[in-house]
């Protein structure tokens, strides 16, 4: 599509008078609103069809992403949401981000970092908009990352300390070990010692400090690698640290840092690798860093709705 580099502004002036036109279809002002900007240049007239598509992508990424959400629902999840639905309506069956809240023992808000002791001596340090269930007994400490990343610094105890993330888990006596869990990505990295870690009930051997293995459901797209202790859970200084990471889960994980929805309606973008550094204090730029290879461009189609694509 021909438009100038620079016109944003015609843009974002398209997105608005359709979103004013979406909100009153009936409204002839708004009609004639839209009429009157697509005559004053072709370029007004591409930023008019540029805005619709991108309108249209918005919201086939949001329906793909309550199908995902739905196809994910279990039994307990169901029963969970069952006892929200009075509380917040029906839509709470099918919302991932509350029914976590409703499992998880500590949560996160957006660009929040917590610190939190466990009785054994451990300390979680969660990254934002985490939620994470924990089960002590008196043969095995157990924390699940439902959602976002934490670092687990594990005092020693005789007990094991198991680590879940997605279908990835990992054990450990006395080290410290990152978990992430993003767009259906799991991932675990050493920064010291040494966990053994499996895959569903495959395990897949011991990761020294350095190592990180990743994973979609089942084991899918299993990676290991190495890089520099000092960069696991580079979340704490506000960056992040991408390694042939799908683009989704980078785009997750940054999404964490900003309000609002962010959306990759392109599959075949979401899925491409992409390796960088990102500062997550400036979490739009981060965005654009990590869709600009791929000729993706970062969309606010509202306040509350970003949509990265390749329009």
């Amino acid at each position: 599509m021909s438009r100038p580099a620079d016109s944003d502004d015609l843009w974002n002036e398209a997105m608005a008078l359709l979103l004013g036109w979406q909100a009153r279809p009936e409204d002839e002002a708004s009609r004639e609103a839209v009429r009157r900007f697509c005559l004053r240049s072709p370029e007004h007239r591409a930023a008019w069809e540029e805005a619709k598509l991108v309108y249209g992508l918005a919201g086939s990424a949001m329906a793909e992403g309550r199908a995902r959400r739905r196809r994910g629902v279990t039994r307990r999840k169901a029963l969970a949401g069952l006892g929200a639905i009075g509380v917040v309506g029906a839509g709470a069956l099918f919302g991932p981000s509350l029914l976590q809240r409703w499992r998880a023992d500590y949560t996160t808000t957006v660009a929040e970092i917590r610190r939190v002791p466990l009785p054994d001596g451990s300390v979680l340090t969660l990254g934002p908009e985490t939620a994470v269930d924990i089960a002590f007994d008196e043969r095995l400490r157990r924390v699940e990352v439902l959602d976002g990343m934490a670092l687990c610094d594990v005092a020693a105890d005789p007990r094991p300390f198991q680590g879940n993330a997605g279908d990835l888990s990992a054990v450990a006596l006395g080290t410290r070990f990152e978990l992430r869990h993003n767009d259906e990505r799991a991932l675990v990295a050493v920064e010291e010692g040494t966990v053994s870690v499996a895959v569903g009930r495959h395990g897949e051997g011991t990761l020294e400090a350095g190592d990180w293995l990743a994973a979609g459901p089942g084991g899918a797209g299993l990676e290991r690698g190495h890089r520099d202790p000092g960069q696991t859970a580079a979340w704490r200084q506000r960056l992040l640290v991408a390694e042939r990471d799908p683009v989704g889960a980078v785009v997750a994980e940054i999404a964490r840092w900003r309000a609002g929805e962010v959306f990759v309606a392109d599959p075949g973008l979401s899925r491409a690798p992409v390796s960088g550094l990102y500062d997550l204090q400036d979490p739009d730029a981060a965005l654009a860093a990590v869709v600009a290879p791929f000729g993706g461009k970062v969309r606010h189609v509202s306040p509350w709705i970003t949509v990265l694509s390749r329009v």
